[in-house]
């Protein structure tokens, strides 16, 4: 089976707004567990680079004058690879390069119609890794990213993660709802709902965690939880 893993770097956060100044693409084979093709574009963009993601990921205005390619000539290979896949995989990517993915396609009238498997969420780490950001993953498997920030090598560290596990129960975990995890603890107890990889919401005032249904029945907190659908 090959699958196409994702990421994109951009001018900001808000897929309503802001652009993918790179993309970097990997078609992978999921049994060989290697790369088979890859792309790796700088964007041209309407707008420009400010210079806190240009300190972020190293793209300049300059660099995306000098390299950048046309949208949509890249977005078609992109499609092309697509092609040949049976799913997307992406860190984050449903919440984040998947918004902005659509829309850019959207803009040339084209669309990438496979389901998309996000290894935030749906690789199954076991419990004594807290820590779903990726240069973190990728310590915590053994090797480190050279140029964490560059859209194709933050695809093939992730893919070199997924790869450690079975495919079967990543494909079960992507099936399975997620459900997010409210944890019932006091001021005075956040540190136990910090150090199970619970994280605060600052605009609903708690700490939560979002799980798959199926990780539910072997989920055991030392303090009460809610689980919101």
């Amino acid at each position: 089976m090959l699958v196409l893993g994702i990421d994109v770097e951009t001018t900001g956060l808000n897929p309503a707004q802001d652009e993918i100044i790179e993309l970097g693409a990997v078609v992978w084979d999921v049994e060989q567990k290697k790369p088979m093709q890859l792309l790796s574009d700088l964007i041209l963009i309407h707008g420009s680079v400010s210079p806190e993601i240009t300190e972020i990921t190293g793209i300049s205005n300059a660099d995306l004058k000098a390299s950048g390619l046309a949208p949509e000539d890249s977005y078609k290979k992109l499609l092309a690879m697509a092609s040949q896949c049976d799913y997307v995989v992406a860190h984050n990517g449903r919440d984040f390069d998947k918004p902005f993915v659509d829309r850019a396609l959207k803009e040339f009238e084209l669309s990438l119609d496979l389901p998309w498997l996000d290894t935030l969420y749906d690789v199954p780490y076991p419990e004594k890794i807290s820590s779903r950001k990726l240069v973190h993953l990728c310590a915590e498997h053994g090797f480190l990213n050279p140029f964490s920030h560059r859209a194709v090598f933050d695809v093939l560290s992730m893919m070199t993660v997924f790869s450690q596990y079975d495919f079967a129960e990543i494909e079960e975990m992507y099936k399975s709802p997620q459900r997010k995890l409210i944890a019932k603890v006091s001021f005075e107890e956040k540190d136990k709902a910090k150090r199970a990889g619970f994280r605060w919401d600052p605009s609903e005032r708690v700490w939560y965690k979002n799980l798959k249904e199926c990780q539910l029945k072997d989920a055991n907190f030392d303090f009460p939880t809610d689980v919101l659908s």
